[in-house]
């Protein structure tokens, strides 16, 4: 449950040293594969950067490598956040899990694993809905998922997940029924779906670190067709003036920092479009809402800063099937992320907000379906593949000006740099055999 990982304030150099050795490793062995025709040089490291908005220090070396025992620095109170794209259950990731009489997506999450666990609130976001006993099951178009993957979830280290999608009724009760079921019984937290008004109307409030913090889960509709009146609580659809309400519910209960969940926007875009870039800020100026995370164009896009809080308007795809090889040929659908928030206390005010933000690219291997850690996989890997990947990340989530700086290591002009080196790459033919790189 949140609140039972400590994290240490100390950031030892030894983290420092291993993150840049991985981003060197990645590099190195990029310049390996192209060879010495282009750009040898890459551009100095950049200043650390530090949040403008609080006097927390920033989250610059990974978690996962922090130890627990390092003694506690005296100051502001804080926690953070990791949260990921959308896990989106597609038929050959469902035959890649099958075990027998069962199915086990736990081995996908290994290498992202640490860093959500390393997180004092991990968040989620459920696209498909799971079956109450494994029977009917389906994918696309209509989704019915084994609900093993629950377990998987919980394996991770999330702490709670937004349920609302454009596909949550997709197999009716049966799926909403099946997925809170099964998210109940491993104990992570949920929104955005309920059985009943009752189950509806409950608010999602969670202890992390001493801070309560909410977290609401609304989609732009159904790929079902709008509820009955009487349904309504089945999932929660985008409307603002319900949203605001729920919000101020939650701020009148106690949240201390309230997180906004919303699937929205249009799918494989790179940019945010019109009704998010309207309708984001809206809601973000009431005092009632402190973050954004937003879901559905199965592409990352970008991070904006309005007013000292944050809207992350799009995390891509976590765990999916889609790729620029699959049918709709859509470049960035295998590149997600795990985007890492410091929330602090202003001691003088008592209110709590964003005060760093950072990420971790990762990618989707599409053999294995394991969600890859692309600045430093373990495992074999085509490193060339990976830096553009994490490029093309760090490019898309700071192209409205913010900086979210990457752990390990990469920061926008780098990744412009790498990007250029990538593209001379590949305008040549080479043998693509995977390197091994961690």
């Amino acid at each position: 449950m949140p609140g039972r990982r400590e994290e240490s304030e100390n950031r030892p150099s030894r983290a420092r040293r291993l993150a840049g050795a991985a981003l060197f490793g990645i590099l190195a062995a990029t310049m390996t594969a192209v060879g010495d025709g282009a750009l040898a040089t890459p551009p100095p490291p950049p200043e650390p950067y530090l949040a403008p908005s609080g006097p927390a220090p920033p989250a610059d070396a990974d978690p996962a490598s922090m130890p627990s025992s390092a003694p506690a620095i005296h100051g502001p109170r804080s926690f953070t956040i990791a949260a990921t794209g959308d896990l989106l259950i597609h038929s050959p990731i469902v035959r890649r899990a099958r075990r027998g009489d069962g199915w086990d997506f736990t081995p996908m999450f290994d290498q992202v694993a640490p860093i959500l666990q390393a997180a004092d609130l991990a968040v989620c976001h459920v696209e498909t809905p799971m079956s109450p006993d494994n029977e009917r099951l389906s994918t696309f178009p209509l989704f019915s998922v084994p609900n093993q993957l629950a377990d998987s979830i919980a394996y991770a280290g999330y702490d709670t997940c937004s349920l609302a999608s454009n596909h949550s009724l997709d197999s009716g009760m049966r799926g909403v029924a099946g997925t809170i079921d099964a998210l109940d019984r491993v104990g992570v937290a949920h929104t955005g779906m309920a059985r009943s008004p009752e189950q509806g109307a409950a608010l999602n409030l969670l202890d992390v670190k001493g801070a309560t913090v909410a977290h609401l889960s609304y989609t732009y509709g159904l790929n079902t067709g709008e509820l009955r009146p009487e349904n309504t609580h089945l999932a929660n659809i985008i409307d603002e003036e319900t949203i605001l309400v729920e919000a101020g519910r939650a701020r009148a209960a106690g949240a201390d920092f309230i997180l906004l969940s919303l699937h929205w926007g249009t799918e494989f875009r790179r940019m945010p479009d019109r009704y998010q870039t309207e309708v984001g800020p809206r809601l973000l100026s009431s005092p009632d809402v402190d973050l954004i995370i937003g879901h559905h164009a199965h592409v990352v896009q970008p991070v904006a800063r309005i007013g000292g809080e944050y809207i992350a308007y799009g995390l891509g795809n976590f765990l999916s099937n889609q790729s620029p090889q699959w049918g709709a040929r859509k470049p960035g659908t295998q590149d997600g992320v795990i985007l890492r928030l410091t929330v602090t206390q202003d001691p003088t005010t008592g209110r709590w907000s964003v005060t760093s933000i950072s990420h971790t690219p990762t990618r989707v291997n599409r053999a294995t379906f394991e969600i890859v850690n692309a600045l430093n996989p373990s495992g074999s890997h085509n490193p060339v593949e990976l830096a553009r990947s994490a490029a093309d990340t760090a490019r898309a989530l700071t192209a409205l000006g913010t900086t979210v700086r990457a752990l390990p290591g990469l920061t926008p002009d780098v990744a412009e740099w790498l990007s250029d080196l990538l593209d001379a790459r590949y305008r040549t033919p080479v043998h693509r055999s995977g390197l091994r790189l961690g």
